[in-house]
């Protein structure tokens, strides 16, 4: 099985990259694609972009021409949810957008006409990644992401998000546009995400000062799943 993995920003895929074995390298769409071979699986990663259509591209690449039948999407966000701290882990059993808006013609609240409201991740691979992140000493939290094409910096920001969306966990820019993809091909998903931030006035400051941890938490967090098998 080969499985695809999406990062939107190097820092979140330059470990992974660096245990590649046998790496190929080509740019399409402005994304850097990387296939090899990962603790025995073949792999095919992707530096997409930061962004919703940049990450819907690199999944639909991902799919379409590379037939990977998984996909996992590494990287940073910023943590909403009560409690969450820098550095938390925080691993998707769905996937929203909260930038969206159709409900004039009564769907729901971030729901893209004739799609689902949220996006559901494989069951199978969530629970190996909550074990995947115990095996490396993290402790992980499960739960909705939001996503949106913003960067979430400020009480205001954050509080709506939280009346639209109450059992958000964090907010980042690419994972629900992945879900999407993976809903209109019929593949499996899963979004991992390490707090960059918790998404208040700091978080700029405080995402440039920890993307580099956040995104090393949670690409190892995949290489133990990838380890343990899928």
């Amino acid at each position: 099985m080969r499985i695809g993995i999406i990062g939107a920003m190097e820092e979140e895929i330059i470990l992974l990259k660096s245990k590649m074995e046998s790496p190929k390298e080509w740019l399409q769409a402005n994304a850097l694609f990387i296939s090899g071979e990962i603790e025995g699986h073949q792999v095919v990663l992707v530096q997409s972009g930061i962004g919703k259509v940049n990450a819907a591209i690199a999944a639909t690449l991902l799919i379409s021409q590379c037939e990977v039948e998984t996909l996992i999407n590494t990287g940073s966000a910023g943590g909403i949810g009560k409690g969450l701290a820098v550095g938390d882990i925080v691993v998707s059993t769905e996937v929203a957008y909260h930038d969206v808006d159709a409900t004039i013609f009564n769907y729901e609240i971030g729901q893209v006409p004739q799609m689902p409201a949220r996006y559901t991740a494989d069951k199978r691979l969530v629970k190996m990644t909550i074990a995947a992140a115990k095996n490396v000493g993290l402790h992980p939290i499960e739960g909705l992401i939001v996503t949106s094409d913003s960067f979430i910096a400020g009480k205001i920001q954050k509080e709506k998000i939280m009346e639209d969306f109450p059992d958000a966990l964090a907010a980042e820019m690419e994972g629900a546009a992945i879900a999407q993809v993976c809903y209109q091909f019929k593949k499996s998903f899963v979004i991992v995400r390490a707090m960059s931030d918790v998404a208040n006035e700091e978080a700029s400051i405080s995402f440039d000062e920890f993307i580099i941890e956040a995104g090393k938490k949670s690409a190892n967090m995949v290489l133990e799943l990838l380890k343990i098998s899928m």
